[in-house]
This record gives C-alpha cells, structure tokens and sequence, in this order.
C-alpha cells in the first residue's frame, strides 16, 4: 500500500514538473515572438536623408538642430533614427533643419555639414529637399 502511495505521488510530481516546463516554454516562445524585428514605416523625408547618411562613412557623431516648427514631427521621427557612428572618426555631421514658415507648401530643408573634430572646419556641406 505504501509503495502505491509513493508511485502516484512520484506520478504526481512528474506530471507537476511537465505542466511547470510546459508553461516555461509556452512564455518563452511567446517572448520570442513578441520581440521580432517591428519594421516600421519611414516617413519619406527620414528615408531621404537616412539614404544619403547611409552612401557616406560613418561619423563620430550626429547633432540635430530644429528650426523649424511646422515640421515637430518629421524632425522627431528623424532624431529616432539609428545612425551608424566610429568614435575613432576624424568628423562628426551637424544636421540643420528648416523651412519658409510663411508658405504652407514650403519643403523641409536639411542642411547637412561634415565638421572636423581636430579644427572646426567644414569639410562637405549639402543642403538636401525632404519633400
């Protein structure tokens, strides 16, 4: 009677550990799945310009400034985008924005300068139509 006892018991606690491991791995694939790549949608003006950041070499950094304020939310979407950057570089990329803030169908303008780090000196500066 005893080692009946002690047979389901051991039953009991095998098929407690299968539930346990199952529920393990049920929340792990389900981990997995919720953190695949999201590809989102670029507004047109941040693929342009992510386009032509990708086409030259990589800065030390990237510094953004805003003067405009017709286009918040472009701008915004612009600052979330993920740069490549070499922290041994000779240059970092300041990147101005701006528009005619009096036409309601002005572009957004980007003007993008490659300084130097040692001097201060623009090495390329383009100014690019986000529309």
């Amino acid at each position: 009677m005893i080692k009946l006892i002690q047979e389901i018991i051991k039953l009991v606690i095998v098929i407690c550990f299968s539930i346990g491991a199952f529920f393990v791995f049920k929340a792990a694939y389900k981990d997995l799945r919720g953190h695949e790549k999201i590809e989102t949608k670029l507004s047109a003006s941040a693929e342009i310009l992510k386009n032509y950041l990708i086409k030259n070499k990589k800065p030390q950094r990237v510094e953004i400034v805003n003067l405009s304020k017709r286009f918040i939310n472009e701008v915004g979407e612009i600052k979330k985008l993920k740069i490549a950057q070499d922290k041994k570089s000779s240059f970092y990329i300041s990147i101005q924005f701006f528009t005619d803030e009096s036409d309601e169908k002005a572009p957004l303008i980007a003007q993008v300068r490659f300084i130097e780090i040692k001097t201060g000196n623009t090495i390329k500066e383009e100014s690019l139509n986000l529309d």
